[in-house]
């Protein structure tokens, strides 16, 4: 007899290869997503921290933290980044000047609006055979809130991402100007500021604008839009590719694990809070600024989640 297989060996060697291949694909796919899942629930932890640490950089530089009352509110045009929108839910919290932690759920928003200073400015203006010196505060106006990446869907759903808006205009103190009483030197420094390509300063308090003109004049500007640049406020958010596979980075949405957990939540249109949660309390002396933000993994249909609440305290102007 010739040496080699049955039939019905051949027959036996398939049915076990028929049992073991399937067993084996599941534990390497289990293996895969193990790998997988490890990085993703540590790069959501950095991804927060990070988050954190630039939003506390923003506020503790902050001049003003600005609410839903705030005038400046309707000031604000935001100029969107290609297929994100802005979610139809957000709102600025309300400050309790009076109040303390845990806060009144009504008065806890999903947006951060402030103004912060920037480095002052040093001008020196001639006067004839006199110089004459200034220091001038100088301002930008952040915003951090929540939209969808209509690019992308997990689940027939947007997800959600963190976006970071700044003003395009750096604004000078208009106060600073104003106090100066000789005509000739408040021109020649308005000129000076101008050829600095500071076109504005603000009166913060009352909330006006003032246009700077090259020949040194200043006037009030009526119905001034602060044009504001959004930019995704973590450079992780959205799809990363690994080789065990890709992950998708957001914020998280209402519903997920402890969402939300300070604010009255809504649940209709793209709802509210989801996974930022903004309260602010205390007298302009000593103003506390809670933030709770959830970073979430979207992995084979899974979603891990990262959160973290901080608590800010910070004089205001």
């Amino acid at each position: 007899m010739k040496p080699g297989f049955t039939l019905l060996e051949l027959i036996i060697v398939l049915a076990i290869t028929s049992l073991v291949i399937p067993i084996i694909y599941g534990i390497s796919e289990g293996v895969v997503f193990s790998t997988t899942a490890l990085t993703a629930t540590n790069d959501i932890k950095l991804i927060n921290q990070k988050l954190i640490s630039d939003i506390k950089i923003d506020v503790v530089q902050s001049a003003m933290i600005l609410d839903d009352n705030s005038s400046y509110k309707n000031m604000v045009s935001l100029n969107m980044p290609s297929n994100f929108t802005q979610l139809n839910r957000n709102k600025l919290p309300i400050i309790n000047e009076t109040g303390s932690f845990p806060p009144n759920s009504a008065n806890v928003g999903n947006v951060l609006f402030m103004v912060r200073y920037l480095n002052p400015i040093d001008v020196t203006v001639q006067i004839g055979s006199n110089s004459k010196s200034y220091r001038l505060d100088t301002y930008r106006f952040v915003y951090y809130f929540l939209a969808k990446d209509n690019s992308y869907k997990i689940k027939e759903r947007n997800p959600i991402v963190l976006l970071r808006a700044q003003s395009r205009e750096i604004y000078v103190d208009y106060l600073s100007i104003n106090n100066i009483t000789d005509n000739n030197e408040k021109k020649a420094l308005v000129t000076s500021l101008y050829n600095r390509d500071m076109r504005y300063a603000i009166d913060l308090r009352s909330a006006k604008f003032y246009e700077l003109r090259d020949n040194g004049n200043i006037s009030l500007v009526n119905n001034h839009q602060i044009q504001m640049d959004s930019s995704i406020a973590s450079k992780n958010f959205r799809v990363n590719t690994y080789p065990t596979g890709s992950v998708y980075y957001a914020m998280g949405y209402n519903g997920m694990g402890s969402i939300p957990k300070f604010a009255n939540v809504d649940n209709t249109g793209d709802k509210f809070p989801n996974g930022f949660e903004i309260a602010v309390v205390g007298p302009r002396s000593s103003r506390d600024v809670l933030i709770r933000s959830v970073v979430v993994a979207h992995i084979s249909g899974k979603v891990l989640e990262n959160e973290s609440v901080t608590i800010i305290s910070v004089p205001q102007f």
